[in-house]
């Protein structure tokens, strides 16, 4: 109970503040210098340029404005679609996937993107120790004409175009255009819509139209500015005065609390989660995960956490893609009796901490973990760090508990699954070689049925071993001003900045 009153006098002191800010901000004249401008917000820094250290769906959508990959995404995320790659296709035993280029295709300094630019691409996406296991199917590339490569396939791998359409698979100048990676991602040179003014991870990202971008009336915008507030709430006064035109991110006790015209249409696509992890020898222990699951009160989070922007969990992974598996025997609910039984006989530690960033979730939602939790008997430290902190230490492992959101990033549903896997059960520091063997097999196999039920033992398999708990089945919330048109989220959150405009 005293949680649900901690929730309800925050959300009066939001109102305040909207309040105030609607009374005050006077005749609003808009965020755009012009018609052609579109000024975004966002509550969470930008992790920069270098593709494989982009973990956040702001991070993708600003890369892919600047270096769009090969493929793209469309229909509300349900299909592939033509782009720096005019066609694509598999040979007979789909041991190679050809790849034709767009002879339009241009980098924003005019110069032609050719096979070779492609292929040393591919060898920098291979290179990447967070998403380059999703290319290692591809043992190697044959440059057959400026406009032609072919990737040879060491297996057959039928998810390799999926993964061509992620943000960090942008394409990139052959030899980082003579300039050092590092010199190169302070400054990059791509074949999106757009080219870079400046930057900077907590400040504003200005970006300009690029006039050799090979689709012809686009983008619609000259100019793009995303400036950086870590406070959800400030952002929200800023889209209310007129200041910006739109923002991802925007958490759930904020948008409550928005006129609904401003909220996006956006399904509900992401999973919020709870890492537990495995170096910690409490949290090593199956039936400790599995009781901290069976503690949790999943529809409080629903109600006070994330204010019914989503859905109660069905599934360790994201949902809303086609053919998305739901838990067999149905996901975690709460239940303390079991929760304790499980404890029972185990070495319970005298506090465990929880690290959360202090924009990305709600406190309510962690707040909640803390007191269901200790109806267990487990008593939770919270730590409250700021974004590049809590990145941190989820990549080097040094956390017991600590928040994670994630999504899939296309189409094919291995996606999620491969994420899980290329960063250690999602940060979890557990070993991964059984998913990654029913991965294998998924990428093998050209059945539809056959590639669900993997998927499906992916799911229940993580279910069981609960490396992570799933709190909600979520949609990241996007709100807009009115007349922005053009703007199709896609159920993991991204969207391109090309078709945006007034």
């Amino acid at each position: 109970m005293g949680v649900v009153q901690k929730i309800g006098a925050l959300a009066l002191s939001v109102a305040f503040l909207l309040g105030t800010a609607a009374c005050g901000s006077g005749s609003a004249s808009g965020s755009a210098e012009s018609a052609n401008q579109i000024h975004i917000g966002r509550t969470e820094v930008f992790d920069g340029f270098t593709l494989d250290q982009e973990l956040l769906n702001e991070d993708y959508a600003i890369s892919t404005a600047v270096m769009e990959p090969l493929i793209r995404v469309g229909n509300e995320g349900k299909e592939l679609q033509p782009g720096i790659a005019s066609s694509w296709q598999y040979n007979d035993d789909d041991t190679q996937l050809t790849i034709n280029i767009n002879p339009d295709a241009k980098f924003s300094n005019g110069k032609a993107v050719t096979a070779n630019d492609v292929a040393f691409s591919l060898a920098v996406w291979k290179s990447g120790p967070n998403y380059g296991a999703n290319y290692s199917s591809i043992a190697s590339s044959t440059v057959k004409d400026d406009h032609t490569i072919v990737f040879n396939l060491s297996q057959p791998d039928s998810s390799i175009p999926a993964f061509l359409s992620y943000a960090v698979a942008g394409v990139i100048p052959k030899d980082y255009g003579g300039k050092s990676a590092k010199a190169f991602y302070q400054n990059p040179v791509g074949a999106g819509p757009f080219k870079v003014e400046s930057w900077s991870t907590d400040g504003d990202i200005v970006l300009n139209k690029n006039p050799h971008y090979y689709k012809k009336g686009y983008p619609k915008a000259d100019r793009v500015i995303n400036s950086y507030t870590p406070d959800s709430n400030s952002v929200a006064l800023q889209l209310k005065a007129g200041q910006i035109d739109l923002v991802n991110q925007l958490d759930s006790i904020t948008a409550k609390l928005l006129d609904r015209s401003y909220i996006a249409k956006v399904p509900a696509h992401q999973t919020p989660t709870l890492v537990l992890n495995t170096q910690n020898a409490f949290l090593a222990n199956k039936s400790v995960r599995q009781a901290i699951a069976y503690a949790i009160d999943y529809e409080s989070l629903q109600k006070y956490g994330f204010y019914g922007f989503g859905e109660l969990p069905n599934s360790s992974l994201p949902p809303n893609l086609e053919g998305s598996p739901k838990t067999t025997g149905g996901y975690y609910r709460q239940n303390i009796a079991k929760a304790k039984q499980l404890l029972k006989g185990v070495d319970i530690p005298a506090s465990i901490t929880l690290t959360y960033p202090t924009s990305g979730i709600s406190a309510a939602v962690v707040q909640i973990i803390q007191s269901d939790l200790k109806k267990v008997g487990i008593n939770v430290e919270l730590k409250s760090v700021d974004g590049g902190t809590w990145s941190s230490s989820l990549s080097a492992g040094t956390f017991d508990m600590s928040t994670f959101a994630t999504n899939a990033n296309s189409p094919d549903l291995i996606d999620a699954p491969s994420y899980v896997v290329s960063t250690k059960m999602l940060y979890a520091q557990m070993d991964t070689s059984h998913l990654a063997d029913l991965i294998s097999s998924y990428k093998e196999s050209t059945d539809t049925n056959a590639k669900q039920q993997i998927v499906q033992q992916i799911d229940d398999y993580l279910s069981d071993e609960v490396p992570y708990v799933v709190l909600n089945a979520n949609k990241v919330i996007v709100a807009k001003q009115p007349d922005i048109k053009g703007l199709e989220v896609q159920p993991w959150s991204c969207y391109y900045y090309d078709t945006l405009s007034h």
